[in-house]
């Protein structure tokens, strides 16, 4: 198991999703990036992905993508918050070990237009969700 990298820019979820926040924008005005944490593909190789459609609307909490390791049954991403999706991220389609060894950026997932009634209420803070993995060990 490797160190677990929690950057401060994110908002987590339990099921080890995340979702980029950029600082002093409003939580709606422009798509936002999504993926899974390091702790969701440790030790796995990923050979495959299933991402949302490009204009299909996502739930907060509900299954949105698979993650396919080699061995293993699919990874279930559930997705951050409600909203649009306007990107896939076409290099982790292409080459989905990124999202094993890069899970924070270069192996993002999606982009998701929030919509108006969505908000961050209920997404952990880095400092939750670094207590939330020290508590499942």
């Amino acid at each position: 198991m490797r160190s677990r990298k929690i950057p401060s820019d994110r908002r987590f979820t339990a099921t080890h999703s995340w979702l980029a926040l950029a600082p002093g924008q409003n939580f709606s005005d422009f798509p936002l990036r999504a993926g899974v944490t390091d702790a969701a593909v440790d030790e796995v190789e990923v050979v495959s992905l299933e991402l949302p459609a490009v204009r299909s609307t996502i739930e907060a909490g509900a299954p949105c993508a698979l993650v396919w390791p080699s061995n293993r049954t699919p990874i279930t991403v559930y997705a951050p918050i409600s909203g649009l999706v306007t990107l896939t991220n076409s290099d982790a389609l292409a080459n989905p070990a990124l999202v094993a060894d890069d899970p924070f950026h270069r192996g993002w997932l999606f982009a998701v237009l929030p919509l108006p009634t969505s908000s961050a209420y209920g997404l952990l803070t880095p400092a939750q969700y670094a207590g939330e993995l020290s508590e499942a060990v």
